[in-house]
């Protein structure tokens, strides 16, 4: 079952189409890496995914939300967006936190503001995500007292506090120092665990060869090939897709 479809999706920049035609589908529990050199569309593409980059043509479905590219922005349109994204958890590159609120804030703020929860009810839920990203004891730090692998977890927090469909991840681990990427890839093999829908944007190779049921390599605003991580690692079938991995893995 298909949680998320993508069909002729386009997004041009001016003149530039900086994504041809993607065509994906993504089922539920499944996890997807999308893998490529440095502006082959991989982020364009989560970005337009929650409508943070408005697509050019195509459309997106996310659970029981469609949307077309290109319509005006109507009342009802902007109604259709929110209800997309509460069902998508982002997890960007900066961990975008708020500096003047401690991580349980951060984690409660989107269920009381955006779903109306109550504050004892958002508290008891922050705390139990904050608990499962392993950072209960330090619920009560501001963003400046946490290390950059902290700050991550607390962002998946947050994201998690929406109870979404789907997670997706925009190259979650590329500002941290490499000691501490592992702490978040740990979270986030835990929630692959779980069955959370999810779809990475990485460089992680080994993360994509453990984790990633499927393997979607992107070049120049193109799908080139995808596959299971074995596939594609040890079979790639393009001359692009293995230069690619020559390249990264050194071999």
């Amino acid at each position: 079952m298909s949680i998320i479809q993508l069909k002729n999706l386009k997004k041009h920049f001016g003149n530039q189409e900086v994504l041809h035609d993607i065509n994906l589908e993504v089922n539920k529990s499944e996890v997807v890496v999308l893998m490529g050199p440095s502006g082959s569309g991989k982020s364009t593409l989560l970005r337009c995914l929650t409508f943070l980059e408005e697509p050019t043509a195509g459309a997106i479905k996310i659970g029981e939300h469609t949307l077309a590219a290109g319509e005006k922005l109507t009342r009802q349109r902007k109604n259709k967006i929110r209800d997309l994204r509460k069902s998508t958890g982002f997890v960007f590159q900066q961990f975008n936190l708020f500096p003047h609120k401690t991580a349980i804030e951060n984690v409660m703020e989107a269920p009381m503001i955006v779903k109306g929860m109550k504050q004892d009810e958002a508290r008891e839920l922050a705390q139990s995500l904050l608990d499962k990203v392993g950072l209960g004891e330090r619920c009560n730090h501001y963003p400046s007292q946490l290390s950059g692998g902290q700050k991550q977890r607390v962002a998946i927090a947050r994201a998690l506090a929406m109870k979404p469909t789907v997670m997706l991840y925009d190259e979650p681990t590329s500002a941290l120092d490499p000691e501490l990427v592992r702490e978040v890839l740990q979270v986030m093999k835990e929630l692959a665990k779980e069955g959370m829908t999810m779809v990475v944007v990485t460089h992680e190779m080994r993360f994509a060869k453990d984790v990633a049921d499927r393997v979607v390599f992107m070049d120049g605003g193109y799908i080139v090939e995808q596959g299971r991580p074995e596939e594609i690692f040890n079979q790639p079938k393009e001359d692009r897709t293995k230069r690619f991995l020559a390249q990264v893995i050194g071999e």
